[in-house]
């Protein structure tokens, strides 16, 4: 069976144009996205309820993304390597999931078996007042994985257990 070059070069020079028209269809999603999302204001909106997310950069980041891996994927089907490439990239994906989500909780789980050990020995509770290093205040808020001081100043400190499990910390007497 020979093979037959000018379908080869033509397979190849239309898969690298669907991918172009990937990346370019994607640019053009980014910005129309962030102009929709700009014009119902949700920035806004989630600014007025207390959440801080830039919600237009991420939308338009994640239609941008998604339109180049769709253009990839079917200027690959040009070459007829598709399935292996979807393969390799849904494996990358989730080795990529799999370190954030480790790399998120790192600091949670050593805080958060810090404050049950802490929450068993019922050391402190809420509105006693405490002394560490240089903190000192009244505990308002006793979470999973921190408690929260306020100062004398009014400002709040929030606190990682395993700060409070590896420090001394002086538990004052009311006055």
């Amino acid at each position: 069976m020979a093979i037959e070059y000018p379908t080869i070069i033509t397979n190849i020079v239309a898969g690298l144009l669907v991918v172009g028209f990937g990346i370019i269809i994607g640019n053009i999603f980014k910005v129309v996205i962030k102009k929709i999302i700009r014009s119902f204001e949700l920035e806004r909106l989630l600014g007025e309820i207390g959440i801080r997310f830039p919600l237009e950069e991420f939308a338009g980041s994640l239609i941008q993304y998604g339109l180049y891996l769709a253009g990839l994927i079917l200027g690959l089907t040009f070459l007829g390597l598709e399935k292996i490439v979807l393969i390799v990239i849904l494996i990358g994906l989730f080795i990529l999931l799999a370190i954030f989500i480790l790399l998120s909780i790192k600091d949670f789980i050593p805080n958060f078996f810090a404050g049950i050990i802490i929450a068993l020995k019922k050391r402190f509770k809420e509105g006693d007042n405490i002394e560490m290093d240089t903190i000192e205040g009244k505990i308002v808020h006793i979470g999973l994985s921190e408690m929260q001081v306020k100062t004398k100043d009014g400002d709040l400190v929030i606190i990682p257990y395993v700060l409070v499990s590896r420090n001394v910390m002086i538990k004052k007497k009311k006055s």
